[in-house]
């Protein structure tokens, strides 16, 4: 079994988008009003819109990887996203959390 897409519930689909295409720098592989998808590797992040959400309610937790964690925080931090600070679960793994415009949160993660 593979994990193919990940689907997160936005209430304004134009600054979601925003927000994952040009603050984080997700590559936009579809873009509508209803339904936006981006390119991520094996998985697939689709924002779907939705007038009736509840932020943090049983929402999914995206993972992105990256080649540094510090570095990523630091970019994300300076672009104003609030995250949390870098923690080391396992050896050789970094990882943070922060949260998009809507309040969905995503972890970023680096493996040394």
């Amino acid at each position: 079994m593979e994990l193919v897409e990940v689907v997160l519930y936005v209430s304004d689909m134009d600054r979601a988008t925003c927000f994952y295409r040009d603050t984080l720098g997700l590559e936009l592989d579809f873009e509508s009003a209803h339904w936006t998808t981006f390119k991520t590797g094996a998985c697939t992040l689709a924002l779907h819109a939705t007038e009736l959400r509840e932020p943090g309610s049983g929402e999914p937790d995206p993972t992105l990887l990256v080649p540094d964690a510090d570095a990523e925080r630091e970019r994300l931090v300076g672009a104003g996203v609030e995250a949390t600070e870098i923690r080391e679960p396992v050896a050789g793994t970094r990882v943070f959390d922060a949260t998009d415009p809507e309040g969905n949160r995503f972890s970023i993660e680096s493996k040394s």
